[in-house]
Parts: C-alpha cells; sequence; structure tokens
C-alpha cells in the first residue's frame, strides 16, 4: 500500500528530529562521561514501530535509547539534560546516556543484553493477566541472541500466547555475516521461529518495504495476541565506532543530498543506504513532497535542537540533598530525604 502524504511527512519529521538530537550528542561527547551509542541509519525502523503502537503500549529499549524515546515525544531538550546528568534529564540526570527513559512516555531503557526482551515478554504478560488490549514491545540488537534468557523469554511467549513484539534490528546486515554475532544460523528469524513465534525479516532501508512489514506485525499482535519476531537489517552507519561515534566521517546529515547528490561522493554508499534519505527520495518521487517543504522542516527543526543543547546546558544540575531519591534499595536504609519511605 503506498503512503499517503500525511503519514510520509510525519514519518519525515519524527525521523529527522531522532537524526539531529543523535547529531547532537555526538557534538556533546566531550560534555558527558563515558562511552555512548547513537542510532543513526536505523531511524526508519524506531519511527515506524513507535507510529504504529498506542502511546499506552510499553516500550523496552537498549543502550541505542535516544532516538526511540524521540520518537516516542519526548522533548529532545529532556533527552540531552539527561544525557549531560542535569536534573532536568527524564531520570533527573541519575541514567545517563544508557538508561533515558521516562514512565510518562511509557519507556524503560536497559543497558543490560536481552533485558529489554525479557521486560517486554513480562509486560506482556501483565497486558494478559489484565485483560487490557495493550502490547510489550522490545528493541533489541542482533547480538542480544546470543543470550540464553531470551530464548527462555520468547518460548514462555509462545507456550503462553503473549502479546509481545520483538524487533530485532539488526545493523551487522545487509550483507548479513552470522559469525559476525556468533551465531550459527543463516537466518535470525529461525531462531525465534524454533519457538513456533511469528517471524519476518525485512530490508530497513526500504521505508515503505518496513512501515508496510511493521503495520502487519503490530497488527497480528494486537488483535491475534500473539508473539511477533520482526528482523529489520540495516547496514552500520559509517561513523558508528562501536562506543565512539563520530560525525567527523560523513558529517552532520544534508537533506539536499537526497536530490543533489555531490559528484566523486567519498560517503555514497552510506547515503545510498541513509533511510532519512531514502524517504525524502521516495517523497520526491511520489510528489508527497517538495524540496522547499524538506528544506523547511530540516530548519524547524535544527532550530529546534538547537535550543535543546542550550536548555540542557543551562540546566542545573542534581542537588546532593536528591542524590537518594528514588533509589529503593538505598530508601531501606536510610531515612527519605523529601519524600516517603518505599519500605515500611
Amino acid at each position: 500500500m503506498p503512503l499517503s502524504s500525511e503519514r510520509l511527512q510525519s514519518l519525515l519529521r519524527t525521523m529527522l528530529v531522532m537524526r539531529r538530537t543523535e547529531e547532537a550528542v555526538c557534538d556533546l561527547a566531550d560534555e558527558f562521561p563515558g562511552n555512548f551509542h547513537v542510532y543513526i541509519g536505523q531511524e526508519a525502523t524506531g519511527a515506524s514501530v513507535l507510529s504504529t503502537l498506542r502511546p499506552d503500549d510499553p516500550v523496552f529499549t537498549t543502550h541505542r535509547n535516544h532516538a526511540h524515546n524521540a520518537a516516542r515525544g519526548m522533548p529532545p531538550e529532556t533527552i540531552l539534560a539527561e544525557i549531560l546528568g542535569r536534573a532536568s534529564g527524564s531520570s533527573r540526570g541519575k541514567g545517563g546516556t544508557f538508561h533515558v527513559m521516562s514512565a510518562e512516555y511509557h519507556t524503560v531503557a536497559t543497558a543490560i543484553v536481552g533485558g529489554s526482551t525479557i521486560l517486554a515478554t513480562g509486560a506482556a504478560l501483565a497486558a494478559q493477566v489484565l485483560g487490557d488490549d495493550r502490547i510489550g514491545v522490545a528493541f533489541l540488537g542482533d547480538r542480544t541472541l546470543n543470550e540464553g534468557a531470551v530464548y527462555e523469554a520468547m518460548n514462555l511467549a509462545a507456550l503462553w500466547k503473549l502479546p509481545v513484539f520483538y524487533v530485532c534490528e539488526n545493523n551487522n546486515a545487509e550483507p548479513y555475516n552470522p559469525a559476525a554475532s556468533g551465531l550459527s544460523v543463516a537466518a535470525l528469524p529461525d531462531l525465534a521461529g524454533t519457538f513456533r513465534i511469528a517471524t519476518e525479516s525485512v530490508d530497513a532501508t526500504d521505508p515503505v518495504a518496513l512501515i508496510e512489514a511493521v503495520d502487519r506485525a503490530v497488527g497480528r499482535v494486537r488483535t491475534e495476541r500473539i508473539p511477533f519476531f520482526l528482523e529489520a537489517r540495516t547496514p552500520r552507519w559509517s561513523g558508528n565506532a562501536g562506543v565512539d561515534p563520530s560525525l567527523d566521517v560523513t558529517g552532520a546529515t544534508d537533506v539536499s543530498v537526497a536530490w543533489a547528490p555531490p559528484s566523486n561522493d567519498a560517503n555514497e554508499a552510506w547515503h545510498r543506504a541513509d533511510p532519512v534519505l531514502e524517504l525524502i527520495r521516495i517523497g520526491l518521487r511520489e510528489g508527497l513532497v517538495d524540496r522547499d517543504q524538506v528544506s523547511g522542516l530540516d530548519a524547524e527543526i535544527r532550530a529546534m535542537l538547537e535550543a535543546a543543547v542550550a536548555s540542557a546546558r543551562a540546566a542545573p544540575w542534581p542537588s546532593s540533598e536528591d542524590a537518594f531519591a528514588d533509589a529503593l534499595a538505598a530508601d531501606s536504609f536510610w531515612p527519605p530525604v523529601g519524600g516517603t519511605r518505599w519500605f515500611k
């Protein structure tokens, strides 16, 4: 089914917010401690999935969580403040880059490999027990499938027919080398299929095919109340050097490359695979958007991110008095500070 102009423009807006937020994180790398991981090149997957979900569907994400939260609607200044450790961040500056999450937006981030898969399965069980029609959603990487607990969760999801959507973002793909992920299978969906879980694999550099696959998957999980495993295959962004991603390799995204690619382009392979540029190309080709609209939208989002960076930098640090606030284990041993004990 072809994309409507409204949906394409909505997805493009979301993907550009995700991209510009991650580019801002790269620019701010010297201002926060530790390593970090960005989502550049995978935006079509997160944007498609989150646009199809209900706002109250619980979403469990990984160390690549910034863009998932942005796609869910969390303001960029809240995300950046959390990464910079500021009190206005989504977790009051205590979670940092690996744990951007929010009860308001129904997102949970865990840097434990396999954690999102297990938690989403539990959320699906809760929906089943409570008798509501929410679904649990897990974003996971291809190497998550090395974790034994993941298969225990999938087995229970299949046995108990739990409404959980496993979104495997395979950025070790195109072409896929399973040995690089420490797996002996020919295709990742074979692993979930062993448990008789419905599966599909899609090229995530094709936004239209991806959106259609996501719509099918979410529709089945929601109505049939069954688990579903979707493999979204993407090439890895050229600037993604593991724990030290850098814009120096490709530079900040230039949306005009979608209609005016440079001659002798050193990043031609990446520009062909870039899902943001591909969605723009589709929109232009199908007459769903024009160049001025794209340029205007991008300028609006760039300005929004400039303001978000300034807001995050100006935000206060968490106060020492709040050090143990929201820490459940700590609260059982130390007197509460400005709050109520969790344990009586």
